[in-house]
């Protein structure tokens, strides 16, 4: 219970007061931003399990994707124009853009899958 409360405090911690406010549903807008559940695992061979994301838009296209791990990690991922182009990481990341999703892969074992909705161009 005690890892599952600070798990919730770090992620509350890591949000803006804008995604706090929504945090109760954990899905909406502020008009720039959103979040809500995206499929992800943090380690090899894991299950994905839903995980918090917030979308912070740019202009020009770009975006950067706050994702909350499970186990408490936050992962950022960034992009341009409905690709993901980098990370947070030190650690190789790959992305492949499906029909409907782009799976971003970080070694050694985070597994994120996106909707593709998501980050194209409004």
């Amino acid at each position: 219970m005690r890892l599952f409360a600070t798990s919730v405090l770090a992620l509350c911690l890591s949000l803006p007061l804008s995604s706090m406010a929504l945090a109760e549903n954990v899905a909406g807008t502020d008009g720039v931003n959103s979040i809500g559940h995206l499929r992800c695992a943090a380690k090899e061979g894991a299950n994905l399990s839903d995980c918090i994301y917030e979308m912070l838009p740019k202009d020009g296209g770009e975006f950067t994707l706050r994702i909350a791990l499970p186990g408490g990690a936050v992962r950022y991922l960034y992009g341009k124009n409905g690709k993901i182009t980098g990370t947070d990481s030190t650690s190789s990341m790959g992305s492949k853009r499906f029909a409907n999703k782009t799976v971003v892969h970080i070694q050694p074992g985070e597994l994120i899958e996106i909707p593709n909705s998501l980050i194209d161009p409004k």
